[in-house]
């Protein structure tokens, strides 16, 4: 559908749809990097898809034991998401982010990565819900030196 051909009230709901869209986006972000299930869990619809180099799953259960594989194995994690790429259609939207993210794994290691998230959603009873989310990374991971670290 072309925007020029959208009356006010849709252009106003789509601008609303990405909006929340941005937030679950969010979400994911401080869910996962401050280890708050509850919003990280938040996002997710019940049949929605996790995949990661880590592994993928689908489901509620499968994803929450997913996350908390990650929080094992990288304890410390800050994600920056930046230039979504959102495209809604109907109650069903895809987006496409660019990712930052600075880890520190189990075994002490430190790295700035960066990748692509590609995500689904539907508005299911009024309410949007990632229902698809995958990340690909990049081939080059940074080391971070410790020396150059504060606190």
């Amino acid at each position: 559908m072309e925007h020029k051909n959208l009356s006010l009230e849709e252009k106003v709901r789509r601008v609303i749809d990405k909006e929340e869209i941005r937030t679950l986006m969010s979400k994911y972000c401080h869910g996962i990097d401050k280890k708050d299930e509850a919003t990280f869990m938040s996002i997710w619809a019940d049949g929605g898809v996790y995949e990661l180099p880590r592994g993928q799953t689908a489901g509620i259960e499968g994803i929450r034991q997913l996350v908390h594989k990650v929080w094992r194995e990288v304890p410390k994690c800050h994600h920056h998401i930046t230039n979504p790429l959102i495209e809604i259609d109907g109650d069903t939207a895809t987006a496409t982010t660019d990712v930052i993210y600075y880890r520190q794994t189990s075994d002490g290691m430190l790295q700035l990565l960066s990748g692509t998230y590609s995500f689904r959603f539907a508005s299911l009873s009024g309410k949007w819900k990632t229902t698809y989310l995958k990340f690909t990374g990049f081939d080059t991971v940074s080391p971070i030196f410790k020396e150059n670290i504060r606190g």
